[in-house]
């Protein structure tokens, strides 16, 4: 359309054909100026064509994409209504967001053509400040077939955004740092909220009032990734008073949000202030030598310049790509995280067997037990601070003694296992050995082992008690 050669005139329901727009109740204005929110009004504007078919002989069509139900004229023949305006909600039936007419091929002609509609706005939740956004003549498909190139990037991008949710929000549930992953989690879903708000709009067709609403969750999705992103940095270097911080700068970005005119706007605003917020933190946090904080820095840098360079379609594309990477890292950073909370809790496992271990042989020593063993038909009692290592023996097991006395007891090895205190430990499916005993270990390379205990009495390891041997016999 010529944007800048447009007159709007009031409209009533009782005309049945474009008015006269040479009227003095027209005026002249540009394509910005045409608002039909709340009103019922004439337009009319000029297409210059070259041809009268596409580049490869396909048809024309008329598209009509804007906030309204309307009534299209082409050169003075009506071609078709996208919904039916009105001069008040009940009598408007709300039109789509984005119509394609088929007039007459015979109506298209070389050089100008005069589109004329009537059109309303009554069923919005918010009047927007660019109601109209498209009124031209191009070959069929035309504005569909520009979405669909995208659309295969972004349903990757949203299934990268929904697998980090769920692996987030899982980990939430079962892993060591709750709030943490939930918020992570919530990063991956909020972005994801976005990418479907923005894609709706080439994935369906819907009526003008959804359009409201998907604006208003383009905002919302945008201000609520930006603070997540905000209390993520803050969770992660300064936990302390987190929930304040970004109280505080939810507070402005909500006022900037009221402020700012036009929804994109509102977004990339709703978006940019918490992002400034954490890129300050970190800033700071960097001069302060906090470890990692200076990658953050760099990496929410970044995000502002692309809004600044982008601003344009930042979120239609640069946005999602930038987040995907931006969670490709979280993901690698989560990774490093549970592996050095592994290592954390296999050392202070180790910790709490040397210390059990260490509590068990301090308790022998003060307080030796002793138990009861019939061999060559006598009772003996024996002191297991005094007993080397068993050997089990047919359902018998032989008890070696400090000075290598051996005593045949008839209970198995099984038993002794449970009879005898902690500092007893099974190495073999045939030994049992004390553990205040052994002076060295030796390993061999198929995965087994030998003890050598006092008296250079060797013992076999077995392979597969090797390493709770090794656990409980060598620190660290």
């Amino acid at each position: 359309m010529d944007v800048e050669d447009v007159t709007i005139c009031p409209a009533s329901l009782a005309q049945t054909s474009p008015p006269d727009f040479e009227s003095e109740i027209c005026r002249s204005a540009g394509a910005e100026d045409i608002d039909p929110q709340g009103r019922l009004i004439w337009v009319r504007t000029r297409v210059d064509l070259d041809r009268t078919r596409g580049l490869n002989g396909e048809p024309l069509a008329l598209f009509i994409s804007g906030k309204m139900a309307s009534e299209v004229y082409l050169n003075g023949v009506y071609v078709g209504a996208n919904g039916r305006p009105g001069t008040d909600a009940d009598s408007e039936i709300p039109g789509k967001m984005d119509a394609q007419l088929y007039p007459p091929q015979a109506l298209f002609q070389r050089g100008e053509n005069e589109i004329a509609f009537r059109a309303s706005a009554y069923h919005g939740f918010i009047e927007l400040y660019r109601p109209v956004h498209v009124i031209g003549i191009a070959p069929a498909g035309f504005y569909g077939d520009r979405l669909l190139p995208s659309l295969g990037p972004a349903l990757v991008t949203l299934g990268l955004f929904l697998l980090g949710g769920l692996y987030f929000g899982v980990t939430a549930l079962i892993g060591s740092s709750p709030t943490r992953s939930a918020t992570l989690s919530a990063i991956c879903l909020f972005a994801g909220g976005q990418l479907v708000s923005e894609s709706l709009r080439g994935l369906i067709d819907y009526d003008y009032p959804i359009h409201d609403l998907r604006l208003m969750a383009i905002a919302l999705f945008s201000l609520a990734f930006g603070l997540s992103v905000a209390f993520h940095v803050f969770l992660t270097f300064r936990r302390r008073h987190a929930e304040r911080w970004v109280g505080a700068i939810a507070i402005v970005a909500l006022g900037g949000l009221i402020l700012v005119e036009g929804f994109d706007y509102k977004a990339l605003v709703g978006m940019t202030i918490p992002l400034i917020g954490a890129v300050l933190a970190t800033g700071y946090w960097t001069y302060k030598g906090q470890a990692r904080a200076f990658i953050y820095f760099i990496g929410l840098m970044i995000f502002l310049v692309a809004i600044a360079l982008f601003r344009g379609f930042f979120l239609d594309t640069i946005f999602f790509l930038l987040v995907a990477v931006f969670l490709l890292l979280l993901f690698l950073e989560q990774a490093m995280i549970l592996d050095e909370e592994s290592r954390q809790r296999r050392s202070e496992e180790a910790r709490a067997n040397r210390l059990e271990q260490a509590l068990a042989e301090a308790e022998e020593r003060s307080e030796t037990s002793h138990i009861n063993v019939t061999s060559a038909g006598k009772m003996e009692r024996v002191a297991t601070s005094q007993i080397v290592h068993c050997r089990g023996a047919s359902g018998y097991t032989e008890i070696v003694l400090v000075g290598g006395r051996v005593l045949l007891y008839s209970a198995s090895l099984n038993e002794m296992e449970e009879t005898l205190p902690a500092t007893f430990l099974r190495v073999h499916r045939s030994h049992l050995i004390n553990v205040m005993f052994v002076n060295a270990l030796k390993r061999d390379p198929s995965g087994t082992g030998t003890l050598i205990l006092q008296g250079d009495v060797t013992v076999p390891v077995s392979r597969r008690v090797m390493p709770k041997v090794r656990k409980a016999l060598i620190p660290g």
